[in-house]
């Protein structure tokens, strides 16, 4: 297995003490990211995930709308206020 080695900030580090399983952590963190890579790759991938979701879903496509609107509108405020925006 590979090794990886970051430096973290001390304000980080100890945050990080308070997890007691932080290595699976940041390998659950990195698996997730490198599946949202693989998801913004692949359109047969992205139809997939949404279909199955929504094959479950029992919200109207009004709620979904509703919903979508809320998210971007919170996805904005967020970006705002790390100011990336």
């Amino acid at each position: 297995m590979g090794e990886l080695r970051v430096q973290v900030p001390e304000e980080l580090e100890e945050k990080l003490k308070e997890f007691t399983e932080w290595e699976s952590m940041i390998l659950a963190f990195i698996r997730l990211k490198i599946f949202e890579h693989e998801l913004q790759k692949s359109k047969e991938l992205q139809r997939f995930v949404l279909e199955s979701l929504a094959a479950r879903s029992k919200l109207t496509p009004e709620d979904a709308r509703e919903l979508g609107e809320k998210v971007k509108a919170g996805m904005l405020d967020e970006l705002n206020e790390l100011q990336m925006l």
